[in-house]
């Protein structure tokens, strides 16, 4: 028989009592511990917290990481050792505008286009700027070329230098033996002026020269006349006696000068499919620094041309006067093609291409849309 005893029910009671303070205590302390995972300032941050973060975001999103990943930082980029076509590149450069893109430029300087083309071809440069006409003949014979953007419009310095005793108007070439360029503006532009003046071409004693060879052989007078472009052509000039005669804008015929359209020539930005299918990032970075240099050039050109000037090693007045003639722009327009297309009909007029190359397929305008859709203004 148990016996109620009031002692061991008040010990009992206090017991209890103690036991379920110190359960309360004990889950109060748990809340607590945990608080930190859903308290208002984990939920909203305070005024505080918010400005110290938003400028590391804005940082974030400034610095080179947060762009997109070039697939490769380092480039070869091949030119044409002449102001037409590497004062973009050389500008590029000499600002560091190649590296404040995450860029290592190597610029290569070749002998003239279709050097530049083939070094494309073969890829051992990326990217090569080369008058319209050399890669214009490579894709018409299958080569996976395109182009990117405009360098220059070229069409002032495309060039006529003849021997004044010998040749006073292009009637006069009749006879003469006349030296040219193959394969670049300065064969196209010669047959233009057959075409242009009503000459009979095999009344023409014409050469193929290197545009290394062509003005020792105009100064020991082994050719008449010669064509070419700037600032060979001006050395004609000053160095061998020459007389200006055309060039593509400008006829200084005696009776007959002025301004004239006969001629439009482009030099490109071109790369290998390959390259740019698999590098559109850094085609994209390349085309950025360019867009700077073209502006530099247009807003600081005397300073431009001492950089040119320099690595071009030809004298600064002769590059100040080419820069007058030379228009240094990336935009794609209707103009630029419009004259490859003139060009590519020309050439394949005069059995120099087989077949016209499709120019939908040839000039790719998505990497300078990208960079500035402003600067396309043609729709395929």
């Amino acid at each position: 028989m148990h016996v109620f005893n009031p002692k061991s029910t008040r010990i009992l009671t206090i017991t209890l009592f103690l036991l379920i303070a110190l359960l309360v205590t004990a889950c109060g302390q748990t809340q607590q511990a945990s608080a930190p995972t859903v308290s208002p300032a984990s939920a909203a941050q305070s005024p505080a917290a918010q400005s110290s973060d938003k400028p590391a975001a804005a940082s974030a999103t400034s610095t080179p990481a947060a762009a997109a990943k070039l697939e490769t930082t380092s480039l070869t980029i091949g030119s044409g050792r002449d102001p037409q076509l590497s004062p973009l590149l050389i500008i590029a450069k000499e600002q560091g505008f190649f590296q404040q893109e995450g860029l290592t430029v190597d610029i290569k300087l070749f002998a003239a286009g279709p050097d530049v083309v083939s070094a494309i071809a073969s890829k051992s440069i990326q990217l090569g700027s080369t008058g319209d006409i050399p890669p214009l003949i490579a894709k018409a014979s299958g080569l996976p070329l395109q182009a990117i953007a405009q360098h220059s419009d070229i069409s002032g310095v495309q060039t006529l230098v003849v021997n004044p005793d010998k040749i006073k108007k292009p009637d006069d070439l009749k006879g003469k033996k006349v030296a040219y360029v193959s394969g670049t503006a300065s064969e196209a532009f010669f047959l233009k002026i057959v075409e242009k003046y009503g000459l009979d071409l095999g009344t023409i004693q014409s050469f193929k020269v290197g545009p290394t060879e062509i003005l020792p052989a105009f100064q020991k007078k082994d050719v008449d006349a010669f064509v070419i472009w700037q600032p060979i052509a001006a050395k004609g000039v000053k160095e061998a006696g020459g007389f200006q005669l055309l060039t593509a804008t400008q006829s200084y015929i005696p009776g007959a000068e002025g301004p004239q359209a006969l001629f439009a020539s482009y030099s490109l930005l071109v790369g290998h499919k390959d390259f740019l299918d698999k590098n559109p990032e850094t085609t994209k970075a390349a085309l950025r620094a360019l867009r700077k240099a073209a502006s530099f050039i247009k807003s600081n050109p005397d300073e431009s041309a001492a950089f040119v000037s320099k690595t071009l090693e030809t004298d600064i007045e002769t590059i100040k006067s080419i820069f007058q003639l030379n228009k240094y722009a990336l935009d794609i327009t209707p103009q630029v093609v419009d004259s490859l297309t003139s060009i590519s009909t020309f050439l394949l007029k005069n059995e120099k291409i087989k077949a016209i190359p499709d120019l939908k397929e040839f000039i790719q305008t998505s990497f300078l849309k990208a960079v500035d859709p402003a600067l396309v203004t043609w729709a395929p």
